[in-house]
This record gives structure tokens, C-alpha cells and sequence, in this order.
């Protein structure tokens, strides 16, 4: 099976190819990899089929290695289609962040609030308390921007920053 032929079929809404993809590439030595450079594509296409796979994985319990970890922050700062972003930073929350990516992907997740899709910018919150979870010198600013959140017209952040309160003790939103 040639992988970027295969992610090149994806139409961009029916994921039953891409389940199928999954299945068959689960447990192959080197498919997470292969992926992540599949997700480097110019093809807005390959790099949402790509990301959603590695979703997938991710939601089958699949561990990325401090490597792999590196690779798909890189390539969160390359992505250019909003769902191939949003694929990357719902797998954030599993991940274990690599201090010497730390302001890569702080960057790239302030950059993210800033965005027109709101799902883009509830998930990049999310992101950020992610990275502030980790690495508790952030916690101060991300529990700033996260109180200053809920003032977003977006139901969907302000429910994503609810979620994000609930679940970690240190954050104390302020109006």
C-alpha cells in the first residue's frame, strides 16, 4: 500500500477510507512516522487524512515517543488547513511536551487563539493549558488568557474553557 495515494483519495468528509487505513496500518512498525511526514504535505488533503489518522491512533491508545512528540509540534507550526491543526491539538492532552519545544508551541498556540475558527481557537486554548500543566512557570499568563476566553462570542470556547477549568485544579477563572 502506497500511504499518500491512499490519503490522496480522502474527499475531505467521509472518514470510512480512513478507518479502513487505520486498521491496516495500527500495528505496522514506522506508520506513526510515516504519518507525521505524510502531514507535511503541501496537499491540504493528505495533511487532513494524515492528522486524522494520527488522531486515530492516538484514540486507540497509541503512545508517541519523545521523537514523534518533536515532529508533530514541528509540524503543527507548518500546517495550513484549520482541521489538520485541530486533529494535532486534540492530540496535545496525551502528550508529554519536550521542554526544548516549549516555546515553539507556545507560539504557535498563541498565534492559534487568534484565528477565526472557533474550534481552532477553543482547541488551542485547551492547548496552552496543556502546556501550563506541564510546565507550571506558565500558569499565571495561561490562567490570564483562559479567565480573559470567556468573554469569546464562540459558545464553543467558552465551553472548552469550562471543560479546561473543571478538569485542572490550578486554574481560577476570573471575570
Amino acid at each position: 500500500m502506497n500511504l499518500i495515494d491512499e490519503l490522496g483519495r480522502f474527499d475531505g468528509k467521509h472518514t470510512a477510507p480512513l478507518n479502513k487505513i487505520a486498521q491496516q496500518i495500527l500495528h505496522r512498525k514506522g506508520s506513526v512516522s510515516e504519518l507525521i511526514t505524510c502531514s507535511q504535505s503541501d496537499d491540504i488533503k493528505i495533511q487532513s487524512a494524515a492528522t486524522w489518522l494520527l488522531k486515530k491512533l492516538n484514540e486507540q491508545s497509541h503512545l508517541f515517543s519523545e521523537v514523534q512528540t518533536v515532529d508533530l509540534i514541528n509540524v503543527l507550526s507548518n500546517l495550513n488547513h484549520w482541521d489538520a491543526k485541530l486533529h494535532v491539538l486534540q492530540i496535545l492532552p496525551s502528550l508529554t511536551i519536550p521542554s526544548q519545544q516549549f516555546d515553539l508551541l507556545q507560539r504557535n498556540l498563541k498565534e492559534n487563539i487568534k484565528s477565526e475558527n472557533k474550534l481552532l481557537r477553543a482547541w488551542s486554548y485547551n492547548g496552552l493549558a496543556v502546556l501550563a500543566d506541564q510546565h507550571s512557570s506558565l500558569r499565571t499568563e495561561v490562567n490570564g488568557i483562559l479567565s480573559g476566553a470567556q468573554n469569546d462570542q464562540a459558545a464553543s470556547v467558552r465551553s472548552r474553557i469550562r471543560q479546561i477549568s473543571k478538569s485542572l485544579d490550578w486554574i481560577i477563572l476570573t471575570k
